[in-house]
């Protein structure tokens, strides 16, 4: 009986160490550019319909007109996640959406992650920019950099 108690103790605490970040886990620094003449507003997207506001970007890629994230890499497989606020487990990150801010449903475009999760780079750069012919958010292919410019 204590054997068993003991392995479900060793269970419970082997379960609420796996959502912490570990300090391998690499960093990425994700810039978002505005290559068009309206604002866009970006959200990162999870899993279960959350997400987190990332704030606007305003014409041109300078880091006041830009948005800058850092999130976290897993080495093994190469998911892009965020610790939660509590800092008690990841949150894995979905997708990045960027949209005019009042007419969000209609003009939502994404980044392409793919290429970030397995090419596993230091930094990445994107711009995107909605169409002057209307229609939804673009984002040109991300440009990755193994070393921080």
């Amino acid at each position: 009986m204590i054997r068993i108690l003991f392995v479900l103790a060793a269970a419970v605490m082997a379960a609420g160490c796996a959502g912490a970040a570990s300090k391998s886990d690499p960093e990425v620094r994700i810039r978002i550019s505005n290559a068009g003449a309206e604002p866009l507003q970006c959200r990162m997207m999870f899993g279960h319909w959350v997400d987190r506001d990332l704030g606007a970007a305003t014409r041109g890629g300078g880091t006041a007109t830009g948005i800058a994230v850092t999130v976290q890499q897993q080495p093994k497989d190469g998911a892009l996640f965020v610790m939660r606020d509590d800092g008690e487990r990841r949150m894995m990150l979905e997708n990045i959406l960027c949209a005019r801010p009042n007419d969000w449903q209609a003009t939502v475009g994404q980044i392409d992650l793919a290429v970030v999760r397995t090419a596993r780079p230091k930094e990445v750069w994107v711009s995107c920019a909605l169409p002057e012919t209307g229609g939804r958010v673009a984002c040109a292919q991300p440009k990755l950099w193994y070393r921080a410019p």
